[in-house]
């Protein structure tokens, strides 16, 4: 690599940390204001969820929703988008996304073939704030595609960045709190997600916190992995430089 490289470790070590802060500051100071823009990762959650089962599904402000049947036709394009994904990330030398795209694959057969409707409707309502852990960890990941990618040519990754760490320390704040926190009740959509999942599929609400709680930490651990991995391999990257540098 090249002059970019100190900037490279720099980001690699502070770019996730200080953005899941900056998000926890403003989930305390405006949670308003950041509930605006997290909706849309909440929602895209239930959307993707649905696809997953093989359901019809539009996110939307507020309310995403989701045919009564399976199609057939979303379960392909579905496959065949992943199935893209993994050799365009392979060909590109992305061994890692294609992994990933991998085991979105195999989570796909699982939720179509596997799961009741039921539980995929289930599965559909508690991937709301389970999106914004899941998603959020997603978007704050893309902060390591490489220095030459769209993403960070352009600049794109930074504003991922900002929307999936605001989104996880949306549902943290939630989740990790006190029951006080969960949003019992009703809307003008019909009764809210948490409602839904304790009095319709009868959910306790421990069963509930823990599986919320059990989703986050694992997305912390696959954080936390990335950000070793990805500052060890600036590092390495750096000092190969420099010794090539001084070798010349």
């Amino acid at each position: 690599m090249s002059s970019q490289e100190p900037y490279e470790v720099r980001i690699r070590a502070v770019a996730i940390p200080l953005a899941l802060a900056a998000g926890r500051l403003a989930v305390s100071l405006a949670p308003g204001g950041t509930r605006m823009l997290t909706m849309w990762v909440h929602e895209s959650g239930h959307a993707v969820a649905a696809w997953m089962c093989g359901y019809m599904a539009f996110p939307g402000p507020w309310f995403t929703p989701v045919s009564g049947s399976r199609s057939w036709a979303v379960t392909i394009l579905v496959m065949a988008g992943l199935v893209a994904g993994i050799e365009s990330a392979w060909r590109a030398g992305e061994r890692r996304w294609a992994a990933a795209a991998a085991a979105m694959l195999a989570a796909v057969l699982y939720c179509r073939f596997a799961l009741s409707p039921g539980r995929a409707e289930a599965f559909v309502i508690f991937m709301g704030d389970g999106g914004c852990f899941v998603l959020g960890t997603v978007l704050m990941l893309t902060i390591y595609v490489a220095a030459d990618h769209p993403l960070r040519s352009g600049g794109v990754c930074w504003g991922l960045l900002v929307l999936g760490a605001l989104a996880f320390a949306d549902a943290a704040h939630v989740w990790s709190g006190e029951v006080s926190r969960i949003p019992f009740g009703e809307n003008e959509n019909g009764m809210s997600d948490p409602s839904v999942l304790t009095e319709i599929h009868l959910w306790g609400v421990p069963a509930l916190m823990r599986r919320y709680a059990a989703l986050e930490a694992v997305c912390l651990a696959t954080l936390a992995a990335a950000y070793g991995l990805g500052l060890a391999g600036a590092v390495r990257a750096r000092r190969a430089h420099t010794s090539l540098a001084s070798g010349a």
